[in-house]
């Protein structure tokens, strides 16, 4: 999983992702249980890792919680966690499956099929996580729910869970793009994490956690769609993947500018009338409150996601107006060098450190028969 950048400790990182994720959490776990038994002080800090942390009650066969800043702990675990899920499935799933079965050469468009694998592979468990919590919760149907009685601190374990592997998952991202070769859209998709990050952070912190819920499952769909179409690419189903482009065109216009701006557009002239009783009161301890202050800045945040959104429909129209012409989809969002075909310069950089005994077997495979033909 080695990038192609020069020799830094974000190269050490990449190589290494698989066993230094695992060997932290080898050594989590193992510090957890021997302090069971011979410090249970330590106990105390290693079980935030594991469990949710500020339970209320137990009400409707679930447990209750509030969130505070023990929180971290869990979202700690998390990253280092999705970190190994998408290392080891990359390197012993995705890839292997790419070249065996998809027959896939170029050893840059295996990683970039792995890499998408993982991504469809998260974002449909997420979004189906996420729409189970929402055809639960009070917001079904009904948007203005969204606010009313907020602030909404008793959390469901369930909901808890989705929020801060959500966080980590986030967090895992930024970490991710700043490890890996840097792809030509590194600065926009840093600061759309970034913003993301911001965002359900701010939001996990006032409790604005049902709309969160609203606007992660937009974009998890969404990246389903055009994860798919980049592997459908990757493996040589053009006329596929010219169709699931169709389809990511038809979800990104509905649910990135359709029902994210009418979401967008609901919290700027309603938010504040349904939130009214919660407004700040000076002089009065409040557990959460809002001022005009605190409603713009989610609102710029927002605003700010949708701005880098717009700038990415810019370019899957040009995208489009190529399939219209009838050329290919090109990759959206991506390296212009994501094709199956590999440079010279880059299979020369990819020999020595990339070299795996798949490939030791392909060449002598490949000698003895040069050999045979000879002596025939």
């Amino acid at each position: 999983m080695a990038s192609q950048h020069s020799s830094s400790w974000q190269e050490v990182i990449d190589k290494n992702q698989i066993p230094i994720s695992r060997n932290f959490l080898v050594g989590l776990h193992l510090t957890h249980f021997l302090s069971t038994r011979f410090a249970p002080n330590v106990t105390h800090y290693t079980q935030k890792f594991f469990h949710l942390q500020y339970f209320i009650e137990r009400k409707d066969q679930q447990n209750i919680y509030d969130i505070g800043v023990d929180d971290a702990y869990y979202v700690v675990s998390w990253i280092v966690l999705l970190t190994f899920f998408r290392s080891f499935l990359m390197e012993w799933a995705f890839i292997p499956f790419a070249r065996h079965v998809n027959k896939i050469h170029s050893r840059k468009a295996r990683m970039r099929f792995a890499e998408q694998s993982w991504m469809v592979t998260y974002y449909c468990f997420s979004f189906a996580f996420g729409f189970y919590i929402y055809r639960l919760s009070p917001h079904w149907h009904n948007i203005d729910n969204l606010y009313i009685g907020w602030p909404h601190y008793r959390m469901p374990s369930l909901f808890k869970k989705y929020y801060l592997v959500s966080i980590a998952f986030w967090f895992q991202q930024i970490v991710v793009l700043n490890i890996e070769k840097k792809r030509k859209d590194h600065v926009q998709m840093l600061c759309h994490h970034i913003i993301t990050v911001a965002l359900v952070l701010g939001s996990y912190y006032y409790y604005y956690t049902r709309i969160g819920n609203m606007i992660l499952m937009i974009m998890d769909s969404v990246d389903i769609f055009l994860s798919s179409a980049k592997i459908l690419k990757y493996s040589g189903w053009q006329r596929s993947c010219d169709a699931m482009f169709v389809l990511f065109l038809i979800s990104w216009v509905a649910l990135r500018h359709g029902l994210y701006n009418y979401l967008y557009y609901h919290a700027w002239t309603k938010a504040r009338d349904l939130m009214f009783d919660s407004q700040c009161i000076p002089g009065i301890l409040q557990k959460r409150c809002w001022t005009t202050t605190v409603v713009n800045v989610f609102l710029t945040l927002l605003g700010s996601l949708q701005f880098i959104t717009c700038l990415w429909m810019y370019s899957i129209l040009k995208v489009l107006n190529k399939v219209i012409h009838g050329d290919s989809a090109d990759d959206v969002r991506s390296d212009e060098d994501d094709s199956d075909v590999e440079s010279e310069d880059d299979s020369k950089t990819n020999q020595t450190p990339e070299t795996t005994d798949e490939d030791v077997t392909e060449k002598v495979d490949q000698e003895s028969n040069t050999h045979a033909q000879n002596d025939s």
